[in-house]
């Protein structure tokens, strides 16, 4: 026991041998990769060493081999530790996660500044999900750490598979933020590879077509091996089956290879058209199923490792066999092509990240998601141009015969038209089974026009304030990526009208995203200052599209928004605006408030650019408020196909202003834009919102304002009058 106390006696005062950083948690501690700077790593190659012996062998820790340690396929054992410093005066508790879900072994300990072990926690994929600390798909494991404190982490980390342990150090709220951010995008993907799975089930249904029957079948193997590789079947499908997780990994990846060379080899035909390819792809089918059947009797290390190196062979062999093709004419293989390469650039990054030869980062690891939604979505639309292609052959087959069989024989026409109204009949028959599934996508994309329906808000909310009120909300498409907002808080009134990028689907996704922000930021977290909302929804909006992560495509998705305040007891607005502006309208006159020249979202030239808060008092004036998106503005129309302009708009709301009611502002918009667009297309979603606030109402509120006032200071009189 002695001996132990004096190990760890030099294992924590001789911090000079190890060469490394630190790591320092600061009040405004939200995460921290801990990498090279930080970590040291000790390859124990028997993997029998015990902790207590791997404190005697302080000298020969290193750095690791890169920020995110991988070192591929090993036998050994690795010790890797860090050490922690709470540099504030209060208590922290901190989440250590080991970002990659397919451990075996994990052993996690904490030593204090006394030498003592105060923490030793064991789990992987080899142990049921409830013995882990924080019960995610990642190893995360609680810390926590008295004020200035100074404390050592350790972990042991073995595996069968791939060595690969990315650690990072978070504060708890928002690790929690970003799981939840992680399961949505896990959501996302799940949902599109779930909605593909239908669609082509229900095809199958209809058709019986036998190519569709093997696309299933990848289908499922594609989901069997995300959801193990990723976690999210371990904590949701099979978290009391630890042995099944653990051999789970080579059998998905043998599976997902069967499934993919034998849906190929159906869809190319590769039997009768390519026949040399097609004894290869047979024998990459046979060494897969060998491959499967040893998973079961021998270690992960192997069997992966020969599923690892046949990815290459197998995309090659398949990507060569859809050119093959398309240069034989078949005109589907030019979605099968570009669907197998955006697969094989995956597997391979995921493969070379695997093998210790590419580092692991947010690409390598996820890159086979991203490759394998694109590649589903790819291969249904080549299943339906092969039915497609098919259907023309067997007509123009058809009429072919049919001209022949008029010029040789005349004596057979009968039968001839008998055959061709039998065609004929076949083709209206698939033509109505196209239609009916255009039908199902249309529904559900109605259904989706529905959902974002239910989370705007009505306008009774908004009359319920603002008795004379419009809103003019015409989407392009059947769903919309401009939406409106509107609560009230603390005497306050709180009205947004914003643009999202893009439109349709796309937009309206980003408007869900926008929606549920303004949520959080105002009614959560109670901040209603507009500039310090958009403020937040901008750095929220960042973290959401992980823009600091993009390149130059996607980097600048984002919205526009005009938001404004009313405050009931002082008779005041407030407004902020990205990108957008407020129109004001006091006795006859428009004032146009100008917002901020940047919009929500995107990376910015400055980092310390902000949004600026406007003021505007109302005084006892009727004062009419407009709010519009670019949508209607810019809609192409009138005699030479231009722009409507926010120059006409603005003439334009100086015209509403005068109308009798706000019923027939919202007629007179309609019939106005209606009138400029007349044959051209709705090239953009339109939302304009106006209320007035009367003068009336104002009064009112100073008065009450006033009673307000005097209340407090009758309250204040007599309280001192007490004393």
């Amino acid at each position: 026991m002695k001996n132990l106390i004096l190990l760890l006696s030099v294992f924590f005062l001789d911090y000079s041998i190890f060469a490394q950083e630190i790591l320092q948690i600061s009040e405004n501690f939200e995460k921290i990769q801990v990498g090279k700077k930080y970590l040291r790593i000790f390859k124990d190659s028997t993997s029998i060493m015990t902790i207590r012996e791997v404190l005697q062998q302080e000298n020969k820790f290193v750095p690791p081999n890169q920020e995110s340690p991988n070192y591929g396929y090993s036998k050994a054992a690795f010790f890797a530790f860090f050490i922690v410093q709470n540099t504030t005066n209060k208590d922290k508790e901190v989440f250590v996660e080991v970002d990659y879900a397919v451990l075996d072994d994990v052993r996690f300990y904490v030593f204090d500044e006394n030498e003592r072990m105060i923490r030793e926690s064991q789990t992987g994929d080899w142990y049921p999900f409830e013995q882990r600390d924080l019960q995610t798909r990642n190893f995360v494991f609680r810390v926590n750490l008295p004020a200035f404190s100074t404390y050592k982490v350790i972990f042991r980390i073995r595996n069968d598979s791939t060595i690969s342990f990315p650690i990072y150090v978070w504060q708890p709220e928002q690790f929690i933020r970003a799981e939840n951010f992680s399961m949505w995008s896990f959501g996302l993907y799940y949902g599109i590879m779930l909605v593909m799975l239908l669609y082509n089930l229900f095809i199958y249904s209809v058709l019986k077509e036998k190519s569709y029957l093997f696309y299933i079948l990848n289908i499922l193997a594609i989901l069997f091996f995300q959801l193990t590789f990723n976690g999210i079947g371990f904590q949701f499908l099979w978290k009391n089956l630890p042995v099944f997780n653990h051999f789970n990994m080579p059998m998905a990846a043998c599976l997902l290879t069967i499934g993919s060379i034998t849906f190929s080899r159906e869809f190319l035909n590769t039997a009768q058209k390519q026949k040399i390819l097609d004894k290869i792809l047979v024998i990459l089918i046979i060494i897969a199923f060998i491959s499967l059947i040893l998973s079961f009797v021998m270690t992960q290390r192997i069997v992966l490792r020969v599923a690892t190196f046949m990815v290459l062979p197998s995309c090659i062999a398949i990507i060569y066999g859809g050119f093959t093709s398309l240069k034989q004419g078949f005109r589907p293989a030019r979605f099968f092509v570009p669907a197998w390469i955006m697969y094989l650039v995956g597997a391979i990054l995921v493969a070379l990240r695997g093998l210790g030869l590419a580092p692991t980062n947010f690409i390598t690891t996820y890159s086979i998601q991203i490759g394998s939604a694109i590649e589903v979505i790819l291969l249904s639309l080549a299943l339906a141009d092969k039915i497609n292609t098919l259907r023309k052959e067997i007509a123009q087959k058809a009429l072919e015969k049919e001209r022949l069989e008029k010029e040789k024989e005349r004596e057979r026409r009968e039968l001839i038209e008998q055959q061709n109204e039998k065609l004929e009949q076949l083709v209206a028959e698939r033509t109505q089974e196209l239609y009916e599934q255009n039908k199902q996508i249309t529904d559900s994309i109605k259904y989706a026009q529905r959902i974002q329906q239910a989370i705007l808000p009505s306008k009774t909310q908004l009359t319920r304030v603002f008795p004379e009120a419009f809103i003019y909300f015409k989407p392009r498409d059947i769903v919309s990526g401009d939406f409106y907002w509107f609560a009230e808080k603390d005497n306050k009134a709180i009205i947004a009208v914003v643009d999202c990028t893009g439109h349709g689907v796309p937009g309206a996704f980003m408007s869900m995203i926008g929606n549920t922000l303004l949520n959080q930021i105002i009614l959560e977290r109670g901040i209603t200052r507009p500039a310090e909302v958009l403020n937040q929804l901008h750095e929220e909006v960042k973290f959401a599209l992980k823009q600091d992560d993009l390149t130059e495509e996607g980097s600048h998705d984002g919205m526009d928004i005009s938001l404004v305040v009313f405050h009931e007891l002082h008779n005041i607005l407030e407004f902020a605006g990205a990108n957008n502006s407020l129109y004001l309208i006091r006795n006859g006159r428009l004032e146009e408030i100008l917002g901020d020249r940047m919009g929500i979202g995107g990376v910015r030239k400055s980092p310390d650019e902000r949004f600026h808060n406007r003021v505007i008092k109302l005084g006892e004036v009727d004062t009419y408020v407009y709010m519009a998106t670019d949508g209607y503005a810019d809609q192409l129309g009138g005699a030479k196909g231009k722009k409507f302009l926010h120059s006409n708009l603005k003439k334009l709301f100086v015209e509403l202003s005068k109308m009798p009611s706000f019923k027939a502002q919202h007629l007179h918009l309609n019939k106005t834009m209606e009138e400029w667009k007349g044959n051209e297309k709705q090239i953009d979603d339109q939302l304009i919102i106006g209320f007035k606030i009367s003068a009336t109402a104002s009064r009112q509120f100073a008065e009450a304002r006033k009673g307000k006032e005097w209340a407090e200071r009758k309250i204040a009189q007599s309280f001192k009058f007490t004393r």
